[in-house]
């Protein structure tokens, strides 16, 4: 039976609207697509929200691989990853649903070290009972220990979850260790 239901946050709980913000920057095709891969798809990314790099040094990586003329771009987006999120307002009213319901309510999110303060601060925490960022704990989804992090640290057993990511890697790790699961 599912007594907790878990939320990655980008793409599911949250829209990334990426292509938005490099139009801010570029109307050229290419270097939107340069970018997006040298940004968005890069190790950098995964190695801040594994928390192992600072957003400087991603920057300065990330800045040798760009033209010069992408260089702010590449500060600006980086900086202000939070202006990226918009709010997925049927998943909120359905997280809001279901909490009522009495299912407890947490998040599982690769993020970078800020999440928590950010979604502090907006007022998001709330509205979960827990919330396991990956950069807080040095490991990123799929690695199946950060789903036992969340498993040991809220007392919760797998089958009695349902985990809902964008992602198919995340979900397959999730079932693997006997989440339910549902790729958003």
């Amino acid at each position: 039976m599912i007594k907790n239901i878990i939320f990655d946050l980008g793409n599911v709980v949250y829209k990334l609207n990426w292509s938005k913000d490099l139009e801010k920057f570029t109307n050229i095709t290419t270097e939107k697509k340069l970018l997006s891969q040298v940004m968005f798809e890069s190790k950098e990314w995964i190695k801040l929200d594994q928390g192992i790099i600072t957003r400087r040094e991603a920057i300065n990586i990330m800045k040798k691989k760009l033209p010069s003329n992408l260089h702010i771009a590449c500060e600006k987006l980086v900086n202000n990853w939070s202006d990226s999120l918009i709010l997925n307002s049927q998943m909120f009213n359905f997280i809001k649903a279901v909490r009522k319901k009495g299912y407890k309510i947490y998040i599982l999110s690769n993020a970078p070290i800020e999440s928590r303060a950010f979604f502090k601060q907006n007022g998001i925490l709330q509205f979960f009972d827990g919330a396991i960022f990956s950069a807080e704990e040095k490991i990123v989804k799929p690695d199946k220990r950060i789903y036992k992090i969340l498993l040991n640290r809220y007392n919760l057993r797998a089958e009695e979850c349902l985990f809902l990511d964008d992602r198919k890697e995340n979900i397959d790790s999730a079932l693997e260790l006997n989440f339910n699961r549902i790729c958003f």
